[in-house]
């Protein structure tokens, strides 16, 4: 009887401490895109974009009026082959720098993105971490990758964009 006894108190206060566990959840796209800070890195970024977008735009329209140029003259016969080989090859110079010049721009694009966004999550991370420990939730998770199903939980987007952006509230 007596085992009966703490085995039943064993469960009940098992069954307690699992209700008491709190769950939360956040959409973490919908809270970035709601942050002021990252709607002003979001348009620093397209203007870094546009502004090299722009330098590629300029070698490009220069290659093409320098391949007309050639093949203006090598149609009209003026160029001997060693001047036609010497152009090929300067064209061929010109069209490696833009394929160059357009790796480089993807790779200071995803650098600058990278150095304009870290500092955003690393500030939603240490609010998500402070409400976790302010309310002691066991686990809190992105429902913006797909979670199909969690159990009942406290949607903490108020929460944390209170912590970040407290004047708008």
């Amino acid at each position: 009887m007596r085992k009966t006894l703490i085995f039943c108190v064993g469960i009940l206060l098992c069954t307690l401490s699992v209700q008491a566990q709190k769950v939360g959840h956040i959409h973490s796209v919908h809270l970035i895109d709601s942050l002021e800070e990252a709607k002003v890195a979001s348009k620093t970024l397209r203007q870094y974009e546009q502004t090299l977008a722009k330098t590629g735009d300029e070698m490009v329209a220069s290659f093409q009026l320098k391949l007309k140029a050639y093949q203006d003259e090598a149609k009209k016969g003026n160029m001997t082959a060693n001047q036609q080989k010497t152009k090929e090859s300067e064209l061929e110079v010109d069209q490696n720098a833009i394929a160059n010049y357009r790796q480089s721009m993807r790779s200071s694009l995803d650098k600058k993105r990278q150095e304009l966004i870290q500092p955003i999550l690393e500030k939603i991370n240490k609010a998500i971490k402070e409400i976790g420990d302010e309310n002691k939730y066991l686990f809190i998770f992105d429902s913006s990758i797909g979670l199909l199903y969690f159990p009942e939980s406290e949607d903490l987007f108020g929460k944390v964009m209170m912590k970040l952006e407290p004047k708008k509230q």
